[in-house]
């Protein structure tokens, strides 16, 4: 039996971006990538379900927390691709989720994917029991 494909979808307004995205994804990983427009996001999103979504992290905080809300309202989970190399080291939203620096390395951008579809690494169990 093999795993079911990821289903991706890349929010990106700068079309060659999204196919490069598109492409290092497909050769990286067993998946199914759909691209729209960033304006379509929230139509995409309805007409389809996916497990990851991969949208561009902006500066104004809000916008972030109301794309990662709409986003795993859904059922998907967020990857953010940067052009601001701080902004995985902010105290945002953004931080809370994988970051991938633009324009995206192979190897990081599949780990985001794989991160953000199935969660959070294992826990170490710190905590868990005996934390008095």
């Amino acid at each position: 039996m093999t795993d079911a494909l990821l289903r991706v979808l890349i929010a990106e307004n700068q079309y060659l971006i999204a196919m490069e995205v598109e492409r290092i994804l497909q050769e990286a990983l067993p998946c199914d990538v759909t691209i729209t427009p960033l304006a379509r996001l929230a139509d995409a999103m309805e007409a389809d379900a996916f497990d990851v979504v991969i949208i561009d992290a902006v500066l104004t905080e809000t916008l972030n927390v109301d794309r990662v809300r709409m986003i795993t309202q859904a059922g998907a989970e967020p990857v953010f691709l940067s052009s601001y190399g701080h902004v995985s080291h902010m105290a945002s939203i953004v931080a809370e989720r994988p970051v991938v620096a633009k324009p995206p390395q192979a190897d990081e951008l599949a780990a985001a994917v794989l991160k953000a579809a199935h969660g959070r690494s294992p826990s170490d169990g710190e905590g868990f029991l005996d934390d008095r």
